[in-house]
């Protein structure tokens, strides 16, 4: 078997690993977080705390990049370090009430240190062993195979949650048995990235000494306007993608009254939807662009806001939960795909850690203007006002693909 065959079927399966780990630990994080009576600051630092984390990370990350000589072994190390913080959250439950949820907050925003570098320096990795051309096939094929065995990973904890447990207490002792399983699902996921093949190739990346990010880095931006572009234009969008984090969570604990079981049935809807959406976005982008499939998708997570403002029912989230799913798994496919389009090949991974800077300040910030928004008017109002603004910065990648 060719070294690319033997990367494409592990790359797969480390996608499998990978998403199962992480839905069993994040899936129902905000609902163990709220079942440890978590009010709304501790939700919107929840949701902004991550992001603060990945800030100083991708600093080191670069650091980490240039002085290591093995990318895949130490982006093993990173991923094995994040799974271990599962363990930790496990043992949240045998502290004192009072301290439990603000403990859990720290312990998943600081999961997002080891993480960020992992995440960045593994895109690189990727980008260096999949030709162009190939890299949105071979995502989209790993993305939609390890989303179906995701959505039924978060099924099935769904269901155990809510029919195993009589008492909340015994729901919290299910949670920590499910933070144990992510983490061995996370130690088969760190074993077949590093059985990977590293592979020489033209599309590697060009390494310098300079490949992190600095200020000779921010002065050479300007030169590469196609890059400059696109961030600024993701630099917006997400911002009003992540301001309804929050919201979404407070409106379907607080108003909805959902539970762990409709949690899973909303997620395996979502998962089937994202599924079916990376094959199809990875299709479109390849028949009409990256840029315009891009905008389409970005279009239609606008809705999502809408929708939740009209829901008066749980059971309202899980019929359009299909179009938000399809939508996001579009974006965040998309997304990937144009960094490596306008990424130069030198030095792509400062590139890449850049973007990600970017997008992790916005998440600090966004869930609060959020929740702020909530507070200042109604739930319903944010909604609203949410939705409006990620439809206007949709737009945005049309003017993107019109002047890029």
């Amino acid at each position: 078997m060719s070294k690319l065959k033997n990367n494409y079927y592990l790359n797969i399966l480390n996608g499998v690993f990978q998403v199962i780990a992480l839905n069993l630990a994040t899936s129902f994080a905000g609902l163990f977080l709220k079942r440890l009576n978590a009010g709304d600051n501790l939700v919107s630092l929840f949701n902004s705390l991550p992001a603060f984390f990945s800030i100083i990370a991708i600093f080191i990350g670069g650091i980490i990049l240039t002085s290591t000589k093995n990318k895949k072994r130490t982006t093993s190390f990173a991923f094995f370090i994040t799974r271990s913080f599962y363990l930790l959250m496990a043992l949240v439950p045998f502290l004192s009430p009072a301290y439990r949820a603000f403990i859990f907050v720290i312990l998943y925003g600081a999961m997002n240190f080891p993480n960020s570098i992992a995440v960045f320096l593994w895109q690189s990795y990727f980008a260096d062993i999949f030709p162009p051309g190939e890299r949105e096939q071979y995502l989209s094929i790993r993305n939609s195979v390890s989303t179906i065995a995701g959505t039924a990973t978060t099924l099935v904890a769904g269901f155990l949650l809510t029919t195993l447990s009589n008492s909340k207490s015994q729901l919290i002792a299910i949670y920590q048995l499910i933070f144990v399983l992510a983490f061995v699902f996370g130690l088969l996921e760190v074993i077949t990235l590093l059985m990977h093949k590293n592979k020489k190739s033209s599309f590697a990346e060009i390494t310098t000494e300079n490949n992190r990010i600095s200020i000779n880095f921010l002065k050479m931006l300007p030169k590469q306007r196609k890059y400059l572009i696109f961030i600024v234009t993701v630099v917006i969008f997400h911002f009003t993608w992540q301001m309804g984090w929050p919201l979404f969570l407070t409106y379907e604990v607080d108003y909805l009254h959902t539970n762990e079981f409709w949690a899973s049935i909303i997620s395996t809807i979502n998962g089937l939807a994202m599924a079916y959406g990376y094959r199809f976005w990875g299709r479109f982008s390849k028949q009409k662009g990256n840029s315009i499939a891009l905008t389409v998708a970005s279009m239609g997570m606008a809705f999502a806001p809408f929708m939740y403002a009209m829901s008066t029912k749980i059971n309202h989230v899980a019929y359009f939960v299909v179009i938000t799913g399809l939508s996001v798994s579009g974006v965040m496919l998309l997304l990937l795909n144009s960094l490596y389009e306008v990424a130069p090949q030198e030095n792509r991974t400062s590139y890449i850690a850049f973007y990600n800077l970017v997008t992790n300040i916005t998440l600090v910030i966004a869930p609060w203007v959020g929740m702020k928004l909530y507070q200042l008017t109604t739930i319903k109002t944010a909604l609203v006002i949410v939705g409006v603004l990620r439809f206007l910065s949709g737009l945005l990648f049309i003017l993107r693909h019109k002047r890029a």
